[in-house]
């Protein structure tokens, strides 16, 4: 988290917001449970296990939504068949970047 969501002060590195005090320790959890499912996500994939692969990329969106979640969960439908999900999340992930101004 670079940004305070309360105030948007910067607050890469921080425990508490500097201008509104705001506790992001919370916060910070959540984005490294994000990160613990990412990462178990990309594992299965490697393993062969896309089934496992999906579930962890699902719990990895469903916490944090970032573009490299919403690709991550993506291909874990792709490999998982399902893919109206697949084409649903790409169409999500091209809004995010048209949203920022990004023409990917």
């Amino acid at each position: 988290m670079e940004r305070c969501p309360s105030c948007r002060a910067d607050v890469r590195g921080k425990r508490v917001c500097r201008r509104c005090k705001t506790d992001l320790a919370p916060l910070r959890n959540v984005e490294a449970r994000a990160d613990r499912h990412a990462t178990a996500a990309r594992q299965a994939f490697f393993s062969g296990d896309f089934r496992r692969m999906r579930f962890h990329a699902q719990r990895s969106c469903s916490l944090r939504s970032t573009p490299g979640a919403l690709r991550l969960l993506a291909a874990a439908e792709l490999l998982t068949r399902r893919f109206d999900a697949a084409l649903g999340l790409w169409a999500a992930y091209r809004r995010f970047h048209a949203d920022a101004g990004e023409n990917r």
